[in-house]
């Protein structure tokens, strides 16, 4: 076996999962559905893990989907813009790090519209790894839950409080009547935030049992279990905007203030770069609405 699988494999597989659709991949890069599908399958064989869930005519990323994902959008992102600075002598880039859940849930379906506002900035995505890969500068961007950070050095904005809540599926919602017993209850985990339970039953004031219940990889996956009446997990309501609107996801309890934000921050002596600037603004834009 090579180190690498079909680089066709990956960029068909690459544009599959940012649109969580074959037919809108094949359409994107002009061609077949089935074209698509034989790509991904022959990339999952080479694999031997599953990168999509398919259920119903649609499809879902895997936890092995989510990670291969992060990597192409760092290997793309930094091929179109080494390749594009080639081109042209010039380089407009933006290294962002940020949480998956941060990117799948929230970042991703919004960046299509700062791409349409600024297509001479390419985007390269990136795992958190804390302030220290600001100041590498290998890293321009780092967006992250926590309270506000204090280091001189770096320029942090607020974007959004973090607001945490129970969310479910709407059949689950009529369990949620008092007196609660959260042990009967079909709990849902993130091992990304493994303490999201007890965190929000703290503020809350809510005593119960908490341990039991179905564990994820990260949140993301935890969400969709949610979305599809697995269970209650219990996430930040800036990454299901989305979900409570539409109404795939509600959350009977409300949402409680935790002792955190998202934050997005720079270097301090690079906060007024062009291409800082303009994300930053783009970001608290979207942010409030």
């Amino acid at each position: 076996m090579t180190a690498l699988p079909s680089l066709r494999a990956l960029h068909y597989f690459h544009h599959a999962a940012l649109h969580s659709s074959f037919s809108l991949a094949a359409e994107q890069l002009h061609v077949t559905h089935s074209a698509i599908s034989h790509q991904v399958r022959q990339l999952e064989s080479w694999m031997g893990k599953p990168l999509f869930m398919r259920a119903s005519g649609r499809v879902r990323l895997t936890s092995h989907g989510e990670r291969l994902l992060a990597s192409c959008q760092q290997a793309f992102s930094e091929l179109a813009t080494t390749c594009e600075s080639i081109r042209t002598g010039m380089r407009h880039h933006l290294s962002i790090a940020c949480a998956p859940s941060f990117l799948a849930q929230w970042l991703i379906p919004r960046i299509s519209s700062f791409y349409q506002r600024y297509p001479d900035i390419q985007v390269q995505f990136q795992p958190p790894g804390g302030i220290d890969q600001l100041r590498s500068e290998h890293t321009d961007v780092l967006i992250f839950s926590d309270e506000q950070p204090s280091d001189d050095d770096i320029d942090a904005t607020l974007i959004a409080d973090e607001y945490l809540g129970p969310l479910c599926a709407p059949q689950y919602a009529s369990g949620f009547q008092p007196p609660l017993d959260f042990a009967a209850l079909p709990l849902l985990h993130a091992d990304t935030r493994p303490h999201a339970w007890a965190e929000w039953a703290k503020i809350s004031g809510v005593t119960g049992h908490f341990r039991g219940g179905k564990h994820f990889d990260n949140l993301t996956l935890g969400i969709q279990a949610a979305r599809n009446g697995l269970g209650v997990i219990v996430a930040p309501r800036l990454l299901v905007r989305q979900e409570l609107q539409d109404g795939t996801l509600v959350a009977p309890l409300g949402f409680v203030r935790a002792n955190r934000a998202t934050w997005m921050m720079t270097q301090r002596a690079r906060q007024h770069d062009a291409e800082i600037t303009r994300f930053r603004d783009w970001l608290r834009e979207e942010a409030v609405n």
